[in-house]
Parts: structure tokens; sequence; C-alpha cells
């Protein structure tokens, strides 16, 4: 499995993270991740695009998480959902790493935040 979803939501409909299997290339993964502190305005407006698309897959699987009735079904469900978030990341031009990076510098930085917020509303 190459990441595990990460559902969690964050204010104004920003999707958090998508987090990296735990092996020795994640743990150079989550290095990497907390190196982009100032991402480019070209990068900013693929992550806006990758938010967007993420959100909407969120969205889509959130009812299917909620009505599978065990752990292996949830499981299932939420292999599914990151395997298509991923799939839309890498799909806007950006690697997962690099979205989880700028996910950890908006939530740390409220004047990103509000950048991103703007292109997502676009």
């Amino acid at each position: 499995m190459k990441a595990f979803l990460a559902c969690s939501v964050i204010a104004l409909g920003l999707v958090g993270p998508i987090a990296v299997a735990q092996d020795g290339a994640g743990a150079r993964a989550r290095a990497a991740q907390d190196v982009i502190a100032q991402p480019s305005e070209e990068q900013l407006r693929r992550y806006a695009g990758a938010v967007k698309k993420v959100s909407a897959v969120a969205a889509e699987y959130q009812p299917r998480l909620q009505e599978a009735r065990s752990e292996p079904e949830r499981q299932a469900v939420r292999i599914e959902a990151d395997r298509k978030m991923v799939a839309q990341v890498e799909a806007g031009g950006m690697g997962v790493d690099e979205y989880n990076g700028i996910s950890r510098a908006v939530q740390r930085d409220p004047e990103l935040r509000r950048k991103v917020e703007y292109l997502v509303n676009q």
C-alpha cells in the first residue's frame, strides 16, 4: 500500500495531507515535506487544483465509509479512496510529497492559507 487515506478536512474546505506509508522512504518523504515552507505561485496553483479534486474524492467516499459495517470494509474504502486521491494529485502535476509539504505549510502559515483559499474559490 503506497499511502493511507487521511480524510481530515481542515477549516474552510481545505483537505489535509495524504499520509505516506511508514517505511524508509516514508521518513525521507516526511523530511522533504517539511522543506516546502514557501511554495512558488505555480506550486500554489497546482496545489489549489489538487485540493479541489481531493476534496471531491473525500466527499464522494465519506458516505461509503460511514455505511461500511466492519473495519475490513472501512479499510477497503479508505484504500480505494486513497488511490483515487493520489491519482488526482499526480494527474495535476504534483507528487504526493509536494502536496503534503504544501499542506503542512498552509496549516502553519495563515497568509499562505488565505492565498490557497483564494485560489480554491476562484
